[in-house]
This record gives structure tokens, sequence and C-alpha cells, in this order.
């Protein structure tokens, strides 16, 4: 990528844009598991949207940085037009690609209960769909909103034109996480294999 990428994505390190999948496997293998982070990102959505404060405030900042970092390795893997499966094909894939789509309608129900049937087939289908939604600095804008009145007694509804906007924004940030933990479970480890063997 070019000197240019680097300046667009500020919250990874230029190793991360080069290879996404460096970032997806320490945070979603190392860092946190897909249910407490989307429970983190709730109790921010939530504590924007009320005067009360959810979860707890000292860990708001740390989750809208990584929630940065999600949005954009989403937009690198848009970028470039990536389609991830958990229905991948399976001469290429790793054991727990296999037990991914072995156990598939377990893993929609209990961890990618937002993603459609297609999103889950194809996820460039959810990237088209987001990005078609916000620009990259649009998400942004809003994540730092978000933040900003989750610290605020001031609810984030009574700025925003559209009182029911948050219901779907906090539906397509549930969507971003979900997409991020099953791109990990699918493909990182081919991707960072690959990687290791080309240096």
């Amino acid at each position: 990528m070019s000197s240019k990428d680097n300046l667009c994505y500020n919250q990874l390190t230029k190793e991360q844009i080069s290879n996404p999948h460096l970032f997806l496997e320490y945070f979603c293998r190392c860092a946190m598991d897909i249910e407490t982070f989307r429970t983190e990102i709730l109790n921010l959505i939530r504590s924007a949207c009320s005067s009360k404060k959810h979860g707890n405030p000292e860990d708001y900042y740390y989750n809208y940085r990584r929630l940065l970092q999600c949005l954009e390795v989403a937009h690198i893997f848009f970028r470039r037009g990536k389609k991830f499966s958990i229905a991948a094909n399976l001469t290429v894939c790793t054991p727990c690609t296999i037990d991914l789509s072995k156990y598939y309608h377990t893993l929609i129900n209990s961890h990618f209960r937002n993603l459609s049937h297609e999103e889950i087939r194809n996820t460039n289908c959810f990237f088209k769909d987001f990005f078609g939604s916000r620009s990259l600095n649009g998400w942004r804008l809003m994540f730092s909103r978000i933040v900003e009145y989750a610290y605020r007694t001031q609810t984030i509804d009574e700025v925003l034109e559209d009182g029911a906007e948050m219901v779907i924004i906090k539906e397509y940030i549930e969507k971003l996480i979900e997409v991020m933990y099953l791109i990990d479970n699918t493909q990182s480890v081919i991707y960072l294999q690959s990687t290791a063997s080309i240096n």
C-alpha cells in the first residue's frame, strides 16, 4: 500500500495495513473474545444513548480505539474487494474453518446472529452495505460522537436528527464486530502462513 494509505489508516501499524490479518490475529485471539467486545461496545452505545453510565467508563476510550482499528481493517478489505466466508473452499481450509462449516448453524445463532446468510457467505456484501451507508470518515465521526456522548449526561439521541438512527448504527457496529471475528476464524491462519513462507 502507498504512503497515502498509511496516512488514511492512522490506527494501524504499517505492517497491519499491509496485512490486516496481523491485527485480527492479535485482537481476536489474544486481546478480546467476540462476546466480550460486543458487550463492551454495546455498553459504550448504551451510555451514549442515556445519562447513565454502563460498564466501566474507564474502558470506553480503549474500546473506541479498538473499534476504529476494526473499521480501518474493514475498509482495507472493502477496497481490496476481498470475499471471506464460513463456507470457504475446504481444500484450502484450516481445521478451524472446517469446524466452522460443520457447526455453521450453531455459530450463526451464538456469535454471528446479526449477519445475514448472504453476508456470512460473502463478507464483501456487508462491506459494500456498510461503506455505502457512510464513508470511512463518516463512520469515524459517528464513533467519535458515540464515545463523546458516552461520557456526557446529554444523550446522542438528543443531537441526532433521527432518533431511531442509533438503532441502525448499533446493528451495523455489531455486524462489523462479527465480520472481523468471522474473517479471523476462517482466514487469518492461511494468510499469516502464506506471508511467513514468502519472507
